[in-house]
């Protein structure tokens, strides 16, 4: 009879043991993850609502016309200065040039001017020194009148000859009437050259202004850089037709920071200074260094296209998010570029008050 003996599977029980010691090391492994992350939950305050941002700045024509050349690549980097596009300019150059001629025959006309209102301040003095020698020819012939007045009573003279002297009398009020007469037209034709010589200065500052908004427009048909850094966005090529205010491009400045949207539960404890780890969903493993620099002044949704109306008796409360500008310490690094649109999670160290209160 054949005696049963019973083997313990050596295979079995190794691969047993290796299963529960992995499950310990997992369960180990979560238990350490889940205490760092909870200590680290006390002291960090972290959003998954942040992103990359910078200084963009649009470019767009003030003028109108076709554009004749483009200077620029996508994302060339420029500088400050640099001509980008250049527009047809031949009209706004006769522009200028038809200001030009209109303001040398402006000022021919207002010399002109000049040399009459000269003559007409002359005109003037002549007509008052005629009234004054017309005064005191009047001022004798009444003399006169009054002697041959008294003659003519004696007897003396003849009624003949007092009518003579009556008769220039008159004939020297008559031509001393005349005289101011004279004199008022020549002040008023003096006051109204004067006037049109004032005139003709208001229009030839209005023409001057004309031209100056001709030299500017001239010189707005070459679209040139407003800052430093990277073109983006290009839209415009030679041929196309452009408006004043068409965005053609961007140039995106190298400095960039982080705007983290914060909920209004989180930034209770957050103050100026306090340092941030950065963590870019383009480049994982790689921690960018930071500090916190400020707190929009109102939520995201205050600004927003609608903003809530809560008075309306259709209230939900939501939790509100506010932006918190994150400020980079890390240096540029050619190799992890920080785009601005990028992703990004924030880690603000809220234990460590260094700086007065957002607000």
């Amino acid at each position: 009879m054949r005696k049963w003996q019973y083997r313990i599977p050596i295979g079995g029980i190794t691969k047993k043991w290796g299963y529960r010691i992995l499950v310990i090391v997992l369960v180990l492994s979560g238990s350490v993850y889940g205490a760092v992350a909870f200590v680290r939950s006390l002291s960090c305050e972290t959003t998954d609502d942040a992103y990359v941002t910078g200084t963009i700045v649009p470019v767009a024509p003030e003028v109108r016309g076709r554009v004749v050349k483009v200077f620029i690549n996508d994302n060339q980097q420029v500088a400050a200065g640099d001509p980008l596009v250049e527009i047809f300019k031949d009209d706004y150059v006769n522009t200028l040039q038809e200001r030009k001629e209109t303001i040398a025959r402006l000022h021919a006309e207002y010399q002109e001017l000049e040399a009459a209102v000269e003559q007409k301040r002359k005109s003037l003095s002549q007509a008052r020194a005629n009234l004054n020698a017309a005064i005191a020819e009047e001022a004798l012939a009444r003399n006169e009148v009054k002697r041959y007045e008294r003659l003519a009573k004696q007897d003396i003279i003849s009624p003949s000859q007092f009518d003579r002297i009556e008769a220039q009398w008159r004939v020297a009020t008559a031509n001393r009437e005349a005289a101011e007469a004279a004199v008022a037209a020549a002040a008023a034709a003096l006051e109204s050259t004067q006037a049109r010589l004032n005139t003709q200065k208001f229009k030839i500052r209005e023409t001057e202004t004309s031209r100056q908004m001709a030299e500017l427009d001239v010189s707005r048909t070459t679209l040139t850089a407003p800052i430093s850094g990277r073109v983006a966005m290009k839209r415009v090529d030679p041929g196309k037709y452009v408006q004043p205010g068409q965005a053609l491009l961007s140039i995106v400045k190298k400095d960039t920071w982080v705007v983290a949207n914060f909920k209004e539960t989180q930034i209770k404890k957050m103050t100026v200074g306090q340092p941030v780890e950065i963590r870019v969903d383009a480049y994982p493993g790689k921690v960018f260094k930071g500090h916190v620099d400020s707190l929009q002044t109102g939520t995201g949704a205050v600004f927003s296209l609608l903003p809530p109306e809560n008075a309306t008796g259709n209230f939900v409360k939501v939790v509100q998010r506010v932006p918190v500008k994150i400020i980079l310490d890390s240096p540029p690094d050619p190799q992890h570029p920080l785009l601005p649109g990028l992703s990004v999670i924030p880690s603000v160290d809220v234990s460590r008050p260094t700086g007065p209160k957002l607000s």
